[in-house]
């Protein structure tokens, strides 16, 4: 069975189509066996997923499902009462064990949820998109959203482990694997140059052997978590593009009908920062062209009009990793070289803003 084990803060991440065994073996020790285990997912890893791991994972026939719907929109409080009740009428205990199968919203929200009901119960993450693969399933960042701001409420929580099968991105549209595609592009950008120069000469569409660029993706944000697992100084470098991402999802999710994911918010905020970047960190202009080249090859423009310019604006002021009035980037100083705790400018981050709106073509 070929796999491989990246150890994280404290716990292990599997990586490898061929888990079933070890899951099972994992449910199967004496520390679950005798325990109610839960399994919380959305309707598309229901119908796509929990049938894989169920034939081949005898167990999981016999746990309670919990399902949500899929989407940002279900991230909040309301959703997590319902699961806490759900829990509670299913006679959870602080034995029980939770285990989150889906993409960002189920990590983000299940994690908060076990780490929250009776004080924490274990949970396990099983992400089932590639973006919970290299980004939301690992990590220790539980939360839910407030008033449709991301991720305000929330812990730093580890899962007891965490199973990534490459084989569940079969099951994906091509809208949600170029999504998390954006957060590899991202861990490109931030870590050792050699990463970005091997990327970026693979087109999207061009690429089959997933597994091992969600390995090496994992192993860059494992890098950072390590090191800083409760995100207070070095582990922000991990924000880059996320700052003027975040305010772009949350816009999006707002005012459009078929809003942004968060990949594509974060593809404009790479754009955005790079910029940022060239003007106050001295990124070189190649390197900035270079950027903005691979990315808008591999993604959609998003059409915005100067008038909304100050609505995402104040977004970026609620953003929690503000301090005050000053929006907080990490910025790059070339390619694979950041800094963190940045403070642009309200014109300078203007000035990004229509940089990204005269690419539109």
């Amino acid at each position: 069975m070929e796999q491989s084990i990246v150890n994280s803060n404290g716990y292990s991440i599997f990586i490898g189509n061929d888990l079933f065994e070890t899951i099972r073996s994992y449910l199967h020790q004496y520390e679950f066996k005798e325990n109610k285990i839960f399994v919380l997912t959305d309707e598309n890893s229901r119908k796509y997923c929990l049938p894989r791991l169920m034939s081949n994972i005898q167990l999981l026939q016999e746990v309670h499902i919990m399902e949500i719907d899929s989407g940002e929109g279900v991230k909040n409080i309301d959703t997590c009462k319902r699961l806490w009740n759900e829990l509670t009428i299913q006679g959870a205990d602080r034995d029980s064990v939770l285990i989150n199968l889906g993409g960002g919203v189920v990590s983000d929200l299940g994690g908060f949820v076990a780490s929250t009901f009776k004080r924490g119960i274990r949970y396990i993450n099983i992400p089932t998109t590639l973006l919970s693969m290299v980004d939301a399933g690992i990590g220790g960042k539980v939360g839910v959203d407030l008033n449709g701001l991301k991720n305000q409420i929330g812990v730093f929580s580890n899962p007891q482990v965490v199973f990534l099968l490459p084989d569940f991105i079969d099951t994906l549209p091509e809208r949600q694997v170029r999504t998390g595609f954006a957060e590899i592009v991202k861990h490109a950008l931030i870590y050792e140059g050699h990463y970005w120069d091997d990327l970026s000469t693979k087109n999207f569409d061009s690429i089959t052997n997933w597994r091992d660029i969600i390995e090496w993706s994992v192993e860059i944000k494992n890098y950072y978590i390590t090191e800083d697992p409760l995100d207070t100084g070095f582990r922000k470098v991990l924000n880059f593009g996320h700052t003027i991402g975040h305010a772009f999802e949350t816009y999006s999710n707002q005012h459009d009908s078929n809003s942004l994911s968060h990949g594509e918010a974060v593809a404009i905020g790479l754009i955005c920062e790079s910029y940022i970047s060239h003007k106050y960190a001295n990124l070189p202009k190649s390197e900035l062209d270079e950027i903005v080249h691979y990315v808008t090859e591999n993604f959609d423009h998003y059409p915005i009009k100067s008038g909304q310019f100050d609505a995402l604006l104040n977004i970026m002021l609620h953003d929690k990793k503000n301090k005050g009035e000053n929006i907080n980037f990490t910025l790059l100083t070339s390619i694979g070289n950041s800094l963190i705790n940045q403070y642009a400018d309200i014109p300078l981050v203007k000035e990004s803003l229509f940089f990204y709106q005269s690419l539109q073509t």
